[in-house]
């Protein structure tokens, strides 16, 4: 049997997101999915030293992105702006580091964390959810290059970055490195996914 590809996969994930009233649960069935790597190809787009948001599929209910992290990368310490959020690992291999909330950070300001859990290193097939009782988390690449899947229950424009030395967050507005498979030019001076556009 030979492995889904992504167009065919989002495309049931729409329809099954269609038929919900709620897309509370709408990554289920994420565990074990390993997409066809030649089906990734066109949204693969690296950067060195650091790790790229790249958007398959979007509407008002729904994100899909691919984002693809050179070896070593790690996203800041960050939440999902209340949404429910799902990362499949495609390839490579990750650290998760998950953050309870302590005090403050339900906006940008005063943010106390507690020391992280740390889930892996995971490999292909492993999925992480974020809700928003549990909702802040930092993603690193182990190793070599790696590829995640993303699923957002609704697009999320901003989030909130922490400072653990400083006990506060910011809000960032996230941004993208490529919109269905098309490289957006790089913007001067951004050294993250999470900086402002």
């Amino acid at each position: 049997m030979s492995a889904m590809g992504l167009g065919e996969w989002v495309e049931l994930l729409r329809e099954k997101a269609a038929g919900m009233p709620s897309l509370v649960g709408v990554g289920d069935g994420l565990a074990g999915l390993v997409l066809e790597p030649s089906s990734l190809r066109p949204y693969l787009h690296f950067r060195r030293r650091r790790y790229t948001r790249n958007l398959v599929y979007r509407d008002a209910r729904l994100e899909v992105l691919l984002n693809c992290w050179d070896a070593g990368t790690c996203s800041p310490i960050h939440d999902h702006d209340g949404q429910e959020c799902w990362f499949s690992v495609q390839s490579g291999a990750f650290v998760m580091e998950n953050y309870p909330l302590e005090a403050g950070g339900l906006g940008p300001g005063p943010a106390r964390l507690g020391p992280p859990v740390i889930v892996g290193p995971v490999g292909p097939g492993s999925v992480d959810r974020r809700c928003p009782e549990a909702p802040i988390h930092r993603v690193t690449a182990a190793g070599g290059p790696a590829i995640s899947l993303h699923v957002y229950a609704g697009p999320v424009e901003r989030c909130l970055v922490f400072d653990t030395r400083r006990h506060r967050c910011v809000s960032r507005e996230l941004r993208y490195h490529s919109l269905f498979g098309r490289p957006l030019p790089p913007l001067p001076d951004a050294p993250s996914p999470l900086s402002p556009r």
